[in-house]
């Protein structure tokens, strides 16, 4: 599952490990996306974490990057809100964006918040 449904495919994703994650081998549970109302997606239950790349338009790109780490106490990510928005706005400035996904704690209920 990527980070949220709005990605077009120009993006790249790229895997930051072949495998499990050192330290996350035992880690079964699979990714999910919750939805509350109008609130923008929640995701939660990462365990394979990945970067996704927002290249800068070719004609007005900066020659600067960054990764952005949307928050969410580790134990979600507010994908939209902190992070693709983000990555949107910064891209209108000529900055490309890696989007980092990175691993959470476990969540033992359907809602995350």
């Amino acid at each position: 599952m990527f980070i949220v449904s709005s990605i077009t495919a120009q993006q790249k994703v790229i895997q930051l490990y072949s495998g499990a994650a050192p330290g996350s081998e035992s880690w079964t549970y699979n990714e999910k996306v919750y939805h509350q109302g109008s609130r923008d997606a929640i995701v939660y239950d990462v365990s394979h974490p990945t970067l996704t790349v927002f290249p800068a338009d070719p004609l007005i790109k900066t020659g600067t990057a960054v990764i952005v780490c949307p928050g969410g106490g580790f134990f979600i990510l507010e994908a939209v809100h902190e992070g693709t928005d983000v990555a949107k706005w910064l891209n209108q400035k000529g900055v490309t964006v890696f989007l980092l996904k990175y691993r959470l704690g476990h969540s033992i209920t359907d809602n995350p918040l």
